[in-house]
Parts: structure tokens; C-alpha cells; sequence
């Protein structure tokens, strides 16, 4: 009776002995020894071999930890765990725990900052973040088939202020019916992998908007072993260089180099892709890519393009990668022509009004010398009519000499014919000389009636001179503001010239 009293007691002993050492277990401590009180060998032998349990066990603990820190200090990424009661995200007994690592990278000490609970994270997340972040993890964990992964990217605000982005991974472990028990995952610090990224993208996004503004059109060639005739050359034809010839995309218009060369204006290929060759193939790097020539647009026109290019070259000069942008100059390679003909038409224009101004020079000066005549011709006819004026007034003096003459006659004859035979010669003189003042009074008559007409017709004259002289002036005046206006179209036209040159 005593035998089993003290074998109770002993077996008592060793599970309240094990009762502690389970405790401090679930709290990750093997730290602790089994202890046991009496001379039997056999409880010795059971604490021995417990405590050597214990002890490996502390040891790969302690292995299992150090590797583990290691791991996560070199990969820097932050642990953490949650325990998950009933499958319920959200339930209040639920455990979380955040490694050390994850406080360390928001920049928190200990437990006391940065509390093991999810709430901690979550009043830390950008509010752009925080709804869809909580939604994809309730998600994630209520899916209980497993297809429903928790691999996101958002940003969290860190100790020192700075919203950063963070990497969060998660695994769990479930039951039978699929329900979450346990859940642990990472997180990783992404913020300036995600910085290069945005770079990167903003870099792409803007190489593209300065490729869609510029008027060159870029292209690239990859040198395959410094072969530039290797047929694994890989061509890039950039969109704009696509457009500028009229195509749309890879499909009708390929990465390869034909597609440039077939299109070669048959004068020019030869002598293009010789320069091209040229350029490639001097490992020395002196000879440049410059060159122009025509292109065959998708509608069949060929319009000439300017194309240059650099090569990135090893230590031997051997070509690795070229690349090159075309321009379109047909409007400048057209622009000489264009000057020379347009020059030649206005020098043409211009002679024409040179031509044109001498001829209304001409005209004016004839249109003075015959103003001049005019005036001339109005101070002869003015001349002429004071001459029959006057000659008039003599022709009048000549008939009242003649009707006194003419009445002297008469009394003569009276005087005769009173006086008989003796006045009978005397009456014929008297006679003759009546005949002679009558025929000088016809005479003057008739003179009178010719100065009258030539005076009307003088008159005549110095109305037409004065009308003449009008429609000269009012000429000499046109031809003036004609000489005036073609002096502005000369300079005009000159100007043209001057300015043609320069385009």
C-alpha cells in the first residue's frame, strides 16, 4: 500500500513537472529543465533523457531562429503571423505578431510602438490603400477554396512621415473543411525598386511623347556578333518612322531591314546602303552616318529624306548597336529649285516693270513737249487773232475811206455836170473814182467776212488747244500715279526676290 502511495506521489511529481515545461513551451521556451526529487534510477534516467530532448530541441530552436533572422535581415523582409479563431478574420481573440524585422523597417523599437495586432498596419495604410488593402485580405482569407491569393503592393506611412511602398505576401494553413487556421506571411520595403519602376515607366512614357513630337523618325538595329549583314540583326522600326512612310504597324511594315532597303529609290540604294556599310564596318568610329536619298511612301511616292546615326562599339571597335533618324527634306531639297524658279519670275516681272516705268517715263516726257506745243500754239493763235483784229480795224479805216471817197466822187460828178463841158473830164475822173471807192468797199467787205471767219475759226482753234491742254494735264497727272504705283511694284517685286533667296 505504501509502494503505490509512493509511486502516485511520483507520478504526480512528473506531471506537474511536465505541466510547467509544456507551458513555457507554448510560449517557445525550452529553456527550462526537467527537475525530479528522489533516488530512483529510473526517474533519473527519464529526467536525463527529457532534459537532452529539451536541450536539442533549444538548440534548433535556437538554429532555426538565428537562420531565420539571418535570412530576413539579409533579404530585408519582415515576418509575421496571425493565429485565426473560427476562420474569422476579425475575431477578438485572434493573435498577431509582427517580427522584429517588420518594426525595424517602419522604423518602430518595440512592442509597445508598433502593438501585435493587424490594427497596428492597418491605421498605417495610405487612405488611398486602406479600403481595397482590408478587402483583398478578408478576401483572401475567407476564400476557402485557396485560389485566392494575397500578393499586393501599397503604401504604408513609416515612422519618419514618408508614405513608402511595401510588398506583403501570405500563406495559410487550414483545416479539412478549408477553414484558415493559421496565416503567416512577409513583408518586403519596395519603395525604391517602385521609384525606379515609376522612373522607368515616366522615362518610357516620356521618350515616347518626345518621339511622337519630334520630326525625325527613330529607328535601331542590334549587331549580332558585328555581322551587319547578319540576317538575326534586330531591326526596331519606331511608329513615327512607320507613319512617316505611310504604314500602320509590324504588319505591313516589318522589323527587318528590308523594309527599308526594297523601298530605296532605285538611283539611291546602291550608294545608301554603301554608307550605311561604310559606317558600320570602320572600327576606327570616323566615318559618320550621314546621308540622303529617296524612300518609297505606301502610296508609291518617293520623297526624299535626310537619315543620320550613331553606334554603340566595344573595346575593338567592333559595331553592337546603331541607331538613326530620318527626316523628311523634299520640301528643302525641293527649296533651290523652287527659289530659282520663283527668282527668275520675279527678275522677269521685274524687268517688265522696269520696261513698263521707262514707257510711262517716255509718255510723260512726250506728253510735256506736247504741252509745250500746246502752249506754244495757243500763244501763236492768241498772236493771229490780235493780227485780224487789227487787220479788221485797217479794213474798217479802208471802207470809211472808201464811202468818203465814194461820196467825194459823187459830188465831183454833181460839181461836173454843173460845170458842163468844161467839167466833163473832170466828171469821168470823178466817175473812176467812185467806181474805185465802190470796188474798195466790195474788197473790204469781203476782207472783213474772211477775218470774221478766221476769227471764229481761231476761236475754234484756242477752244480745241484748250481742250487739248486739259486732257494732257489730267494724262501727265495719270501717268504720274501710274509711274508712282509702278515704282512701288518694282520695289515690291525686288523685295519678293530678296526674300525668295533667303527661304
Amino acid at each position: 500500500m505504501f509502494f503505490k502511495s509512493a509511486q502516485a506521489d511520483q507520478l504526480a511529481a512528473l506531471l506537474e513537472e511536465s505541466r510547467k515545461l509544456r507551458k513555457k513551451a507554448e510560449v517557445n521556451d525550452f529553456s527550462s529543465l526537467f527537475e525530479v526529487s528522489g533516488d530512483s534510477q529510473e526517474k533519473r534516467e527519464i529526467a536525463e533523457n527529457l532534459n537532452a530532448v529539451l536541450q536539442m530541441m533549444q538548440k534548433n530552436t535556437e538554429k532555426v531562429t538565428t537562420r531565420l533572422e539571418l535570412v530576413t535581415e539579409a533579404i530585408e523582409v519582415g515576418l509575421w503571423e496571425m493565429d485565426v479563431v473560427e476562420g474569422d478574420p476579425n475575431h477578438p481573440d485572434n493573435s498577431f505578431v509582427w517580427g522584429d524585422e517588420v518594426r525595424k523597417m517602419l522604423g518602430y523599437r518595440d512592442e509597445t510602438e508598433f502593438p501585435n495586432s493587424l490594427d497596428s498596419l492597418v491605421k498605417i495604410l495610405h487612405p488611398d490603400d486602406r479600403d481595397w488593402v482590408v478587402e483583398s485580405f478578408g478576401s483572401y482569407i475567407t476564400d476557402s477554396s485557396g485560389k485566392t491569393p494575397f500578393d499586393v503592393e501599397y503604401r504604408v506611412l513609416f515612422k519618419s512621415g514618408e508614405y513608402r511602398w511595401i510588398h506583403a505576401l501570405g500563406a495559410t494553413v487550414k483545416d479539412t473543411n478549408g477553414v484558415p487556421v493559421r496565416i503567416a506571411g512577409a513583408l518586403i520595403d519596395i519603395h525604391e525598386k517602385k521609384k525606379k519602376e515609376q522612373q522607368l515607366e515616366n522615362f518610357v512614357t516620356r521618350y515616347d511623347l518626345i518621339n511622337r513630337a519630334l520630326v525625325e523618325a527613330p529607328w535601331d538595329m542590334t549587331v549580332v556578333a558585328g555581322d551587319v549583314v547578319n540576317p538575326n540583326n534586330e531591326f526596331w522600326w519606331s511608329p513615327q518612322f512607320r507613319k512617316t512612310l505611310g504604314y500602320t504597324d509590324e504588319t505591313d511594315f516589318p522589323n527587318v531591314m528590308g523594309s527599308w532597303s526594297s523601298r530605296l529609290h532605285p538611283e539611291d540604294a546602291d550608294r545608301a546602303v554603301e554608307a550605311l556599310a561604310n559606317h558600320l564596318n570602320d572600327y576606327t568610329g570616323n566615318t559618320p552616318f550621314e546621308e540622303e536619298y529617296r524612300l518609297a511612301l505606301k502610296s508609291g511616292e518617293y520623297r526624299w529624306f535626310h537619315a543620320s546615326g550613331a553606334t554603340i562599339r566595344d573595346n575593338q571597335g567592333v559595331p553592337l548597336r546603331v541607331a538613326g533618324t530620318i527626316r523628311d527634306i523634299t520640301y528643302e531639297k525641293n527649296k533651290e529649285q523652287i527659289v530659282q524658279t520663283m527668282t527668275t519670275q520675279m527678275q522677269q516681272l521685274s524687268d517688265s516693270i522696269n520696261e513698263m516705268v521707262r514707257g510711262v517715263h517716255s509718255i510723260t516726257s512726250q506728253a510735256q513737249e506736247l504741252a509745250i506745243a500746246q502752249e506754244q500754239s495757243t500763244e501763236a493763235a492768241n498772236k493771229a487773232k490780235s493780227s485780224t483784229d487789227e487787220t479788221k480795224n485797217i479794213s474798217k479805216f479802208i471802207r470809211e475811206i472808201a464811202e468818203q471817197t465814194n461820196l467825194l466822187g459823187l459830188n465831183a460828178a454833181i460839181e461836173a455836170a454843173r460845170a458842163g463841158e468844161l467839167g466833163r473830164g473832170f466828171g469821168i475822173v470823178a466817175d473812176e473814182v467812185r467806181k474805185l471807192a465802190v470796188h474798195s468797199s466790195g474788197a473790204t467787205e469781203n476782207i472783213e467776212n474772211s477775218l470774221s471767219e478766221m476769227n471764229e475759226l481761231i476761236e475754234t482753234i484756242l477752244h480745241q488747244i484748250g481742250n487739248m491742254s486739259t486732257l494732257t494735264q489730267t494724262q501727265a497727272a495719270l501717268t504720274e500715279e501710274v509711274n508712282a504705283s509702278m515704282d512701288e511694284i518694282n520695289a515690291m517685286s525686288k523685295s519678293i526676290v530678296e526674300f525668295a533667296k533667303t527661304i
